[in-house]
């Protein structure tokens, strides 16, 4: 059931078992896994149905250090969060990334991959992908192409959620299910406590509604950065899940920039190797990564890189793609007249590109296609990086976010140290050129790299409260019933894509939850 704070009122008797806030990939897990488990949730949402401008307006942050574009572009007040806005691509984080490495400080979760292996195989399904070849090799062979090998690093496939708003993926449950409400425009502004015991969350509409959330365990889904900036609230002062002063520090996200031109000596070959992948209805997108004796040996940081085609074509492309995604999934309704149009027009690019999916199952990338080495770098966990208030409050009376990003030497060491093994790997079918700046150290090259909208850290995980701020099983530190599920309780940040480890950890906190409250 789905109810909008603006112009109704929850009935102030009702204690829900658990109260979810934030409805996006990770409050929306949570919440279809506990209600599979028999527990009656409440799901706040401080945006509504759809992104408005006004919701998003609450975003607005003050950046400090280097230019972050993610903190204002990346993040999505709304019901589904950022799924309504994202690409839908998921990955797993890597054994090494677990464990405590000498040669990065503050490296080391809690647990190894090997506890949350359960939870991403679960997580799959929640994500649209229950259907998905599962291992690497196996997609190479149903395709009749021998897995590549090379020199120092590890190729591997991403998988794309083929419904990537949650908000569409889980419709039903959130509008049907009797055992959960949603609540749109339920901004949180303050938590209300008996003695350690959160027992309700005040929310505010942005006109100046109000009403409390009753629950016997409270559940904050809002992002890394959101997160950081909810429980850093003057209201929160005083607490003791920030006993280490670490909430707010170790921000991280994932350093993305192109450091390589690449001209194929083999075409054939590379675009066999690197073209996109289409197989029973799921896309598998070729990449590389340095291989875990490398970062063992070398001491780096993990880095991975994917081949990026931008061609005269792209917009053109990319408007033919959405057009035929909104066609497949059945919004036939989303289809413009001029979309029609625009098809009829390109109809040589469109059989080109069609012909290619259906006989041969992979992407089209044209001919003039420039190709780059587009890089995404793990960061060291640094308390420099950080998220802090602002003196400027929005409107629902909070202050805002001061975000400070920094990016250190040893991210561009790992960076330069992985463009050149690739230049001597790819070799036999490639020539990589890196950007000179970076060879040469340049500060310029710097100024080159872009952040990759992957929130992470403010709220670490640890064992000892002097470590971090959420226990294993998410739980704040000091606290008897308040947990956070998101980016921001990650110790480090690997290079992949974050949201698939959020949602195994989403799965892992749901059943959590549900044996506590029995």
């Amino acid at each position: 059931m789905i109810r909008d704070l603006e112009v109704s009122q929850p009935d102030p008797s009702e204690v829900a078992d658990v109260c979810i806030v934030g409805a996006g990939a990770a409050g929306i897990v949570i919440a279809v896994e506990l209600i599979r488990q028999g527990k009656r949730v409440v799901l706040l949402e401080g945006g509504g149905a759809d992104v408005e401008e006004r919701s998003q307006e609450t975003y607005r942050s003050e950046v400090v250090g280097n230019i972050h574009r993610g903190v204002h572009t990346g993040r999505f007040r709304a019901k589904g969060g950022t799924t309504t806005r994202w690409g839908g691509q998921i990955l797993e984080f890597e054994y090494l990334d677990f464990i405590q490495r000498p040669w990065i400080a503050e490296s080391g979760w809690p647990f190894s991959k090997d506890e949350l292996r359960p939870y991403y195989e679960r997580a799959l399904e929640l994500e649209g992908l229950g259907g998905v070849i599962r291992k690497d090799e196996s997609v190479w062979r149903k395709i009749g192409v021998e897995p590549p090998s090379f020199d120092g690093l590890h190729s591997y496939f991403s998988r794309w959620c083929p419904e990537p708003s949650f908000a569409r993926l889980h419709r039903a449950v959130l509008e049907e299910n009797a055992s959960l409400v949603v609540w749109l425009h339920a901004n949180a502004v303050e938590m209300i406590f008996h003695a350690d015991r959160m027992i309700g969350v005040r929310c505010r509409t942005l006109t100046g509604v109000e009403a409390t959330f009753r629950a016997s365990r409270f559940v904050f889904c809002l992002g890394a950065i959101e997160s950081s900036r909810f429980f850093l609230q003057p209201s929160a002062a005083g607490f003791p899940w920030n006993r280490s002063g670490l909430l707010g520090r170790h921000f991280q996200d994932h350093i993305d920039v192109n450091a390589a031109e690449i001209e194929p000596i083999d075409s054939e070959g590379f675009h066999r190797i690197f073209d996109n992948i289409f197989r029973e209805g799921f896309k598998y997108h070729p990449k590389l990564r340095l291989s875990s004796s490398i970062q063992q040996e070398r001491r780096t940081l993990n880095v991975a890189a994917t081949m990026s085609f931008i061609s005269n074509a792209d917009e053109a492309l990319g408007r033919l793609k959405e057009t035929a995604k909104k066609i497949l999934r059945g919004r036939v309704r989303e289809v413009a007249f001029a979309d029609v149009v625009f098809v009829v027009k390109n109809l040589p690019l469109l059989v080109r590109q069609t012909l290619r999916y259906a006989i041969q199952n992979r992407a089209y990338n044209p001919s003039d296609a420039a190709i780059t080495l587009r890089v995404h770098c793990e960061q060291q966990p640094d308390s420099t990086s950080s998220i802090t208030l602002s003196d400027e409050r929005d409107a629902l009376g909070l202050y805002r976010t001061r975000l400070d990003w920094q990016i250190s030497d040893k991210e561009l060491a790992a960076i330069r140290e992985y463009v050149l093994i690739a230049q001597c790997s790819l070799a036999g079918i490639a020539r990589v050129i890196p950007d000179p700046d970076l060879v040469a150290g340049k500060p310029e090259f710097r100024a080159k790299c872009d952040d990759s909208n992957h929130h992470m850290g403010g709220m670490r995980m640890a064992v000892d409260p002097e470590d971090g701020v959420v226990d294993p099983n998410l739980r704040l530190h000091g606290t008897a019933n308040i947990y956070v599920c998101s980016g921001a309780v990650f110790p480090t940040s690997s290079f992949s894509n974050p949201t698939h480890t959020v949602l195994a950890l989403a799965v892992r906190l749901a059943d959590h939850l549900a044996g506590d409250l029995g």
